[in-house]
């Protein structure tokens, strides 16, 4: 689909919690995994179908420090698919993929003390491990930002460097970006994406093998933008990253008040400059409240310093450098032409568990239990600018929990998932069908469009296929709806089934 690297995020899934942003790759629900089988297993996706394998859960505390009550301190990251050296390895392959579409600031003197300054950071941070790279990047951009990749790749804005005004606020970044690396974040977003996409091959263990996890999570960052997924934070994924960052400042002789109002500062004082740190890092309820709380959990820093000549040097040397480069007009929401007319001629998809025909001038996203098909332009800009889907159809495989479960029953705990998480959306009309001689559900919902200003129609097409629930999603806006039905209708009529 090729989104670039600064679209925020792919539309769609269609499930609980996550369908508020339902067409986005960005997770930011608070809910984690479920450890047992999922409901509807747990996702209905409009994104590229791929990944899951055995979950693991990481359960580490902190080493002692002077002065710190470790019983009262556990950081514990979350739910995850993968193994470290699998966050090591798919954050290398992703940094490399940054690295050829942002503009790096090569340069010896500032490169060298970042890194000094970040490793010696990581050196204090919570559930560090051997397999972490530590590597540190410098982007030639005055935007405040930075952001970290899985395994230890940080990039640091040059902005956020001229906008510190001393070495403890700079440390306080790099602090909170290794908070996200040592409570593997990225990774965890990444999991959670697989497991939407392709629960009945988690439920299998088909994807154990790593090489089949790693590249076909690459397939995913690669079709949608590393920054859809791995740096699309939540609120509590953030407060997280406060809490191993203070830790981390406090540990490592800064004063660990120095992150939260240095965040605090630049939104106020920069907001044109801080537009993607605030959309990439939603920022926490009450975040110098909460960060005072865990500070008062370490007890007062003792002799905690805020700055160092080397860093007003670095700053003093940047100011001489050239100025970064200017940034390309970003693209106006929804101002792609619309998708040329669905193609008379259909070509097959031939699945593992299903097979179906689609027009031969719509692209198509695979795995083995989902499917993306989009015309050209399908696939627009949002008012976010994230990437949304406008037009095509999605199928997916979800297993419902428990034994005894009816079509009829696991439709309506899809759309209950459907309607609880997106108050836009709203069942029009319900009716039992056939496909293909078996039995069916359609329903015809009404939903906001990422078009500005637009409605669009979608159609929800359940089929029982053994142990599982079959699906599919056709959806255009409104005005366009009756004009692609034909062939929405002719890709669900060719529908084939393994069972």
């Amino acid at each position: 689909m090729g989104c670039p690297y600064n679209g925020k995020a792919e539309r769609c899934r269609i499930d609980g919690q996550a369908h508020k942003e339902r067409r986005r790759h960005a997770y930011r629900t608070e809910r984690g995994v479920p450890a047992e089988p999922m409901r509807l297993a747990p996702t209905m996706t409009r994104t590229i179908p791929v990944i899951r394998t055995v979950a693991l859960i990481a359960t580490l505390g902190l080493a002692p420090c002077s002065g710190l009550p470790v019983e009262k301190l556990t950081f514990t990251p979350g739910w995850n698919l993968f193994s470290p050296r699998q966050d090591a390895q798919l954050g290398k392959e992703s940094a490399a993929q940054v690295e050829k579409q942002m503009p790096l600031l090569n340069d010896a003197d500032t490169l060298q003390y970042v890194t000094q300054l970040g490793k010696r950071l990581a050196g204090f941070a919570p559930n560090n491990r051997p397999e972490y790279a530590w590597q540190y990047k410098l982007v030639n951009s005055s935007d405040i930002n930075a952001f970290a990749l899985p395994g230890g790749y940080i990039f640091v804005n040059r902005g956020a460097i001229e906008a510190a005004e001393n070495e403890a606020e700079l440390a306080g970044v790099i602090a909170h970006e290794s908070g996200h690396v040592v409570m593997r974040h990225g990774t965890n977003m990444v999991s959670k994406q697989m497991l939407w996409q392709a629960p009945a091959a988690l439920a299998t263990g088909v994807l154990g093998q790593n090489d089949s996890l790693l590249g076909q999570a690459m397939q995913l960052l690669i079709g949608v933008g590393v920054n859809s997924v791995l740096l699309k934070y939540s609120r509590s994924a953030e407060a997280q990253a406060d809490e191993v960052g203070t830790y981390i400042l406090h540990a490592s002789g800064y004063d660990p008040h120095a992150m939260a109002q240095f965040f605090q500062i630049i939104e106020k004082k920069y907001p044109q400059r801080t537009i993607q740190f605030f959309s990439d890092h939603p920022v926490p309820e009450n975040r110098i409240k909460a960060v005072d709380a865990e500070i008062a959990k370490l007890g007062p820093p003792a002799g905690a310093k805020t700055d160092t000549p080397e860093f007003q040097a670095i700053k003093a040397h940047l100011a001489k450098l050239a100025p970064p480069p200017k940034k390309p007009q970003a693209p106006q929401p929804g101002a792609a032409s619309p998708p040329p007319a669905p193609s008379e001629h259909l070509v097959r998809y031939d699945g593992k568990t299903f097979t179906l025909q689609y027009p031969d001038n719509w692209q198509v996203q695979q795995s083995e239990d989902g499917l993306l098909l989009y015309p050209p332009n399908g696939m627009v800009s949002g008012e976010s600018g994230e990437t949304d889907q406008a037009y095509g159809a999605t199928v997916s495989r979800l297993r419902p929990q428990g034994e005894g479960w009816s079509l009829e029953n696991a439709t309506q705990d899809l759309l209950k998932n459907m309607r609880q998480a997106n108050p836009q959306l709203s069942v029009v009309q319900q009716t039992n069908t056939n496909v293909q001689g078996r039995s069916a559900i359609s329903v015809l919902m009404r939903n906001a469009s990422p078009l500005p200003g637009e409605q669009e129609t979608d159609r929800l097409v359940t089929i029982r296929q053994g142990d599982y629930l079959l699906a599919l999603i056709f959806v255009a806006p409104d005005k366009a709806f009756d004009s692609y039905a034909p062939t929405f209708d002719r890709i669900l009529q060719s529908l084939e089934t393994a069972n």
